[in-house]
């Protein structure tokens, strides 16, 4: 069975791109339908990003698109606990790919400066008056993370479950990274719809390796490969 037979087996929609390129335009339109359907039902709509190297394409293009952004909520799914003007703030990332379009929305950045834990309760407040999410846009790590949620950290079991009470986490800093603030599961599961955007063969092997094993502590990527999930690929 295919990676893409995997997927659709579990009601997870599947969307292959022939380049970083189209595989943006893709998710960028998709992103957009789904707005454009809440504000349509709703009168309002919230998106949730990821950071990274691999959405800067896919933001450009979201910043190119025709909306109504003033009825748009735009918050992050994770972030590292640096200021926007830090090189490697998911923010800071965000903000120079849509400047127009954040002039526009309603722009809810986790990072608030105050202290980690401050922030991350500050966050959950915020999040709690926004769920449920319309649309989680989610990338991966090459050791199947998602949002800031890493392989085997403490206490993973109780953020990967729908039923923890806290929505944004203080994830400490280690030797290998920042310290950084995320949404759990309660949050991410919970959303109307959720992307997953990735691209790479060493990605898509760990993707694989996640549908098979569906073992969420070794690749937490794993517990949210649930309906309604769609994701874009591209080589």
């Amino acid at each position: 069975m295919t990676i893409e037979e995997q997927a659709r087996s579990r009601g997870l929609a599947w969307y292959p791109a022939d380049s970083p390129q189209a595989q943006a335009e893709a998710v960028a339109t998709h992103v957009a339908a789904l707005l454009k359907k809440a504000i349509e039902q709703r009168g309002h709509a919230s998106l949730a990003l990821s950071g990274g190297r691999g959405p800067e394409l896919f933001l450009r293009r979201l910043e190119q698109i025709q909306l109504d952004w003033e009825k748009v909520t735009i918050t992050q799914v994770d972030e590292r606990w640096v200021p926007p003007e830090h090189e490697q703030s998911n923010a800071g990332l965000i903000q120079r790919c849509m400047p127009q379009l954040l002039q526009r929305a309603t722009w809810l950045p986790l990072y608030q400066g105050r202290s980690l834990e401050a922030d991350a309760q500050h966050c959950h407040t915020m999040l709690k008056t926004l769920m449920p999410v319309d649309v989680v846009v989610l990338g991966m790590g090459p050791d199947g993370h998602t949002a800031s949620l890493f392989p085997h950290m403490p206490k993973l079991p109780d953020y990967l479950s729908e039923q923890t009470p806290a929505l944004c986490i203080a994830v400490p800093e280690t030797a290998e990274r920042l310290a950084r603030l995320s949404m759990t599961a309660a949050v991410i599961n919970q959303a109307r719809s959720k992307i997953l955007a990735l691209s790479g063969e060493d990605k898509l092997q760990q993707l694989a390796t996640a549908l098979e094993t569906s073992d969420p502590l070794a690749r937490p990527i794993a517990a949210f490969l649930t309906p309604s999930m769609d994701i874009f690929y591209s080589p």
